[in-house]
């Protein structure tokens, strides 16, 4: 049968193009997903140059932890990095102790500051860079291009990237912003490194080297430094050298590294978190890829055996067994994959340095991130599209082995007995499945809410294909009968091919329902986040004007003061913002956490704790939101721990859960308690309580003025609002963009494809149409009518897996945000869907009509002479009946 495979793709390969197009494309989606999350693994180690490649030892504290889960033999170790250097105590003790040792020629003691320079005209634009001492330009090493080292305070020396265009020279002054407030500073000389590639985010300063003693001043500890840094005498070895280092710090905690261990590794962490938050992505990607591939994949492998049944069947008439029929359709799939795995992989290539662009533009992704060709996800992809074209053959090989030889004289479309047995099973099994979880929406928190509404979409829609012969004829009924009523005969033609075939206009119908549902689905859930988030912040934020600050830097105490002074304000909620690891029962979970003052809290938002009280943040406390407690699992009056971002480890008592944030983190600690752990934290937020018959407007101006000195923005109530609605859609339109923008394409080439070979399957139909005289135009139209049928079956399957999945959705969030939940249908994002889908479709269904009426015009008749009635001729011909096309 193997010989028949190869001749039948070959003689009828236009049979097969669409399957062939649809299974190359999905093996490129697979691959081009697989490439660029291969890539964020390999390249989640810091960038070099390191920070200290000139030093041939480093002494520091350790930067990573480990959290134990479980027990017994179920148990298993997490551990993270931090994004933050954890600093050492007694820098300038442990730096004389380290230089006392043999064989160190020198010991510099490193600390850095996170700084802001101010460079606007108003100082209100800058860079975020770090301020560090003179003495460590000489660990990278950074060399003097112009200019003279930093004597005396205030002076500095700029550090800029390679191929950046300064941003100040020499004898310029300038404000340099920390935490500690602003300082002025006059630049006496400029630094670069060789082999130093631009910074990620674009800044043109990498450093700021001011004395060693003002860094000292500026730094939140001054006994605590980043690291010491050794270089060794001529001819000692490193190693040797970090060894005799280590023992001459015995029980201190610290140890000495050489080689590639001399780099905090805080640097790849950082990187690694923005990576992991594009494999996070990218895993949806290609989850809703991998779906979007079997599904089409396997429909349209169904459809062409469809077509093929009274070939089948001639086969089996002239002596094939079952077995061979099944063996032969087998054999062309496994062809067919392996070519189309192949072109797929090469596509997929190609497409991962698009989806690449795509995440830099967004800003999703590093700007310097590259994606290598790895072999072991191109050998992974052209398995599973050899896999995925095996199985989305295999029951369709099945059917093709029950054909019975007298099918070869079915001339008719009219199918019988489309709900088979496979259908009624597969259908009851992924429709009890989607009501199983269903239930557990409501229960599953919003992170869970989002992954099992994306997976509840997916299994809805299987079940509705399974279903379609039951659901497509009502459903054409309804959708034709506006058709029927103003179009007359044409509408009711079309009506009837598609009610009629149902397995050819479910088949065309599928990749439609797919588009919409997961489209919709999405796009609801982006919008419904989005939605309930502002809607919490709009109804529980009482400030009149919130100050933001950009960059770590924040808004240091004078600022806050200058802010709290301004004539109309009551009151200033600062609120200092950093990041860490919550220690839940089973896992560490990425937090924002944010310290404030539980009393200054009352003036500037309207919270209120669900379990608890919010008074009672003070000391070792913390309160959640009802969110975060979920999944962590913390509950009032419990001790849990949680690490922040330089590792510094917390023990603390849960105070209270909140029943909403107001746009506020989700983990809140006081103030004294998280700058204890965390010292030189500046508010990122100020908000700021107005007295009775304050303008708004106003005080955002004044407050504005202020905060330029700072590097910081004022807005006034509303226009934070409004601030914070347009960037959380336009951050889920982004998501929904990177997420749905290829699959929606590869959607848009399955519905063409499918309706392409649906129109060979019709080209019988139209053929006996022009026989009974119907004009090209009626037949058209009819066509035309049919299409718009399909499309709409098709939506309108597809909002309602999509309305399921939201009503769960909607479920989990009144749950979970106390009231505050919205639900925005999208109307604007799905109409352009739709539209989009009824463009494919109605030129997809078009083109091939048009060719195929010119392929087989009716002949005209030969012109008759007219005879005069007489002897031996009869009476002229009467017209008796129209002739058929002046009735359709």
């Amino acid at each position: 049968m193997l010989t028949i495979a190869l001749q039948t793709l070959r003689t009828r390969f236009t049979l097969f193009i669409g399957t062939f197009i649809a299974l190359s494309l999905g093996v490129a989606l697979i691959a081009g997903t697989g490439q660029v999350l291969n890539a964020t693994r390999q390249q989640s180690g810091a960038p070099a140059p390191g920070r200290y490649d000139a030093a041939d030892v480093v002494v520091r504290a350790p930067q990573s932890y480990s959290v134990r889960f479980g027990s017994g033999d179920g148990a298993y170790e997490e551990t993270r990095t931090g994004t933050r250097p954890h600093r050492l105590g007694d820098a300038e003790k442990i730096g004389a102790k380290v230089a006392s040792v043999p064989g160190v020629a020198k010991a510099v003691v490193d600390r850095s500051v996170p700084a802001r320079l101010l460079t606007g005209p108003d100082a209100d634009a800058g860079a975020e860079t770090v301020a560090r001492g003179w003495t460590s330009a000489s660990l990278a090493p950074f060399r003097l291009s112009g200019g003279h080292a930093p004597q005396r305070p205030g002076e500095a020396v700029l550090a800029f990237a390679p191929g950046a265009g300064p941003v100040a020279r020499v004898g310029d002054r300038l404000t340099l912003l920390t935490a500690q407030g602003r300082h002025e500073v006059r630049v006496v000389g400029l630094a670069e490194r060789a082999g130093a590639t631009k910074a990620a985010d674009g800044s043109a300063v990498s450093a700021v080297f001011l004395t060693d003693t003002e860094v000292r001043q500026l730094s939140p500890v001054p006994a605590e430094a980043d690291a010491v840094a050794v270089v060794a005498g001529p001819g000692v070895d490193a190693r040797s050298l970090a060894e005799r280092i280590g023992s001459a710090l015995p029980d201190s905690g610290l140890s000495a590294y050489t080689g590639g261990k001399k780099e905090s590794g805080t640097a790849g962490a950082s990187r690694a978190e923005a990576l992991g938050q594009v494999a996070t992505l990218l895993a949806l990607m290609a989850l809703i890829g991998c779906f979007v591939s079997v599904f089409v994949v396997s429909g349209t492998f169904a459809f062409s055996i469809a077509q093929r049944r009274r070939e089948l069947a001639l086969l089996r008439t002239v002596g094939a067994t079952p077995s061979q029929v099944t063996r032969m359709v087998l054999a062309e799939a496994a062809v067919l994959g392996l070519v189309a795995s192949v072109v797929g992989c090469v596509l997929g290539v190609q497409g991962s340095g698009a989806i690449t662009a795509v995440l830099k533009h967004y800003g999703m992704a590093p700007a310097d991130m590259t994606v290598p060709v790895s072999v072991p996800v191109l050998v992974i992809s052209f398995v599973l599209g050899l896999v995925v074209a095996l199985l989305g053959v295999f029951a369709a090989s099945r059917r093709a082995a029950k054909v019975r030889p007298v099918e070869t004289l079915r001339e008719s479309d009219v199918e019988t007995r489309v709900m088979t047995t496979g259908r009624w099973i597969t259908g009851g099994l992924f429709l009890a499945l989607s009501v199983f979880l269903l239930f557990q929406l409501p229960g599953a928190g919003d992170d869970g809410a989002v992954v099992i509404s994306m997976v509840l979409t997916e299994i809805l829609v299987v079940a509705m294909v399974a279903f379609a012969p039951l659901l497509v004829p009502p459903l054409v009924r309804v959708a034709a009968w506006p058709l029927a009523a103003l179009t007359r005969f044409t509408g009711t033609l079309a009506a009837d091919s598609a009610r009629s075939a149902v397995r050819r206009t479910a088949s065309c119908a599928a990749p439609i329902l797919v588009t919409v549902a997961v489209a919709g689905s999405l796009v609801s859930m982006s919008n419904a986040t989005s939605a309930t988030s502002i809607n919490d912040e709009r109804a529980h934020l009482r400030a009149g004007v919130v100050v933001k600050a950009a960059g770590e830097v924040g808004v240091p105490a004078d600022g806050v003061r200058a802010l709290a002074g301004l004539h109309g304000v009551t009151g200033a909620s600062p609120i200092e913002l950093t990041s860490g690891s919550l220690v839940s029962f089973n896992a560490l979970i990425p937090s924002t956490i944010g310290a404030v003052d539980a009393d200054e809290l009352a003036g500037s938002f309207r919270l209120t704790a669900a379990k608890g009280s919010l008074g009672a943040l003070r000391g070792d406390t913390v309160a959640v939101s009802r969110t975060v407690a979920d999944q962590a699992g913390w509950s009032v009056g419990e001790e849990v721990s949680l690490r922040l971002s330089d590792t510094t480890a917390m023990k603390l008592k849960v105070a209270a859960v909140l029943d909403t944030t107001a746009g506020l983190p989700g983990v809140l600690l006081p103030r004294d308690t998280l700058l204890r752990a965390s010292p030189g934290l500046a508010p990122g937020r100020v908000y700021l309580a107005l007295a009775d018959g304050a303008r708004p407007e106003e005080v955002a101006r004044a407050a504005g003025e202020v905060a330029r000195g700072y590097g910081a923005e004022a807005l006034s109530h509303d226009e934070w609002l409004a601030r914070s609605a347009a960037s959380a859609q336009q951050e889920g339109r982004t998501l929904v963009l990177v997420l749905l923008g290829m699959a929606l394409l590869y959607t848009g080439i399955a519905i063409a494809n499918t309706l392409v070979m649906a129109a060979e399957q019709r080209a019988g139909g139209l053929l006996l149409l022009r026989r009974l005289g119907a004009t090209g135009g009626q037949v058209v139209r009819s066509v035309l009518w049919e299409t718009l049928t399909v499309v709409v079956v098709g939506g309108v399957l597809g909002i309602a897996a999509a309305g399921v999945t939201m009503l769960g959705m909607g479920r989990a969030l009144s749950r979970s945000t106390g009231g505050t939940a919205a639900f925005p249908v999208p109307w604007a994002e799905m109409g352009m869907v739709l539209g989009g889908c009824l463009v494919v479709a109605v030129i997809a269904s078009l083109i091939p009509t048009v060719l195929q009426l010119r392929s087989f015009r009716t002949p005209r008749r030969a012109a008759s002479v007219p005879t005069a009635p007489g002897p031996g001729n009869g009476a002229a011909p009467q017209q008796v009946e129209p002739p058929v096309a002046s009735r359709l």
